[in-house]
């Protein structure tokens, strides 16, 4: 239950993430530095399942995880994603993360879409319990968007919506792109990018840059009723 868009310029690139989540499930930390196999980076932090679903490192690499909701099988003992995620924040490319990412034993997690993003490229993995498929490039649809609740419907829907009114890449696509991961219609609730249904809802949104020097993370909650709070924002120097 989650959106994710993504934006490359000459001097930077990085990603918007709406977190959609169940009612039940724990407050998250919000972003902070931490560390992987000697690499700083900035995350969110999820207490329930010890990972995360979103980072960005000092080397400049991001990755974004979704749950995979059409997955026709799951693991019989799962291991968190995000725990998968997070370890592979110590990667220092999308290269030297998607080695790793294809050595793991996948049977142990359930279905995901796992996303790897730097200066130089872009990578899908999308695991279904069966089989992992890798997309690059220009065959990954924008925006990645998961559901648990008529899964192919609402990313159609997402999807549309993007087209119409959030592309071409222009001098205002980014300001449209936060209208888009913004927009709610009371008509589809629960297919809007800002979602609520009865037991779920977004729960927040991450919205992360990365510039030659700096890495930005800006981080809102997002309350009940879609009340959006302000932003905290957190940076990391990429000089080590």
């Amino acid at each position: 239950m989650c959106t994710l868009s993504w934006w490359h310029t000459e001097r930077a690139y990085g990603v918007f993430f709406n977190r959609d989540e169940s009612i039940r499930r724990s407050v998250a930390e919000p972003p902070a530095a931490r560390k992987q196999d000697g690499l700083v980076y900035l995350s969110p932090h999820d207490p329930d399942g010890g990972g995360t679903w979103i980072f960005a490192n000092r080397a400049g690499l991001i990755g974004c995880l979704l749950n995979n909701y059409q997955a026709p099988f799951k693991a019989l003992q799962p291991v968190s994603r995000g725990l998968l995620l997070r370890s592979l924040a110590g990667q220092p490319a999308v290269a030297a993360a998607a080695e790793a990412v294809e050595q793991v034993d996948h049977l142990s997690y359930s279905g995901f879409h796992l996303f790897l993003f730097d200066a130089e490229s872009k990578l899908l993995y999308t695991w279904d319990g069966i089989s992992l498929v890798r997309q690059s490039g220009n065959e990954i649809d924008r925006p990645l968007a998961s559901s648990g609740f008529r899964s192919q419907e609402v990313a159609y829907y997402r999807q549309d919506k993007f087209r119409l009114e959030v592309l071409p890449e222009d001098e205002s696509y980014l300001d449209r792109l936060q209208d888009f991961h913004n927009a709610h219609d009371e008509r589809f609730p629960a297919h809007s990018p800002l979602m609520v249904r009865s037991d779920a809802r977004t729960v927040s949104q991450s919205r992360v840059a990365v510039e030659p020097q700096q890495i930005s993370f800006s981080y809102r909650s997002v309350y009940e009723n879609r009340a959006i709070q302000p932003a905290t924002l957190t940076t990391l120097s990429r000089d080590s």
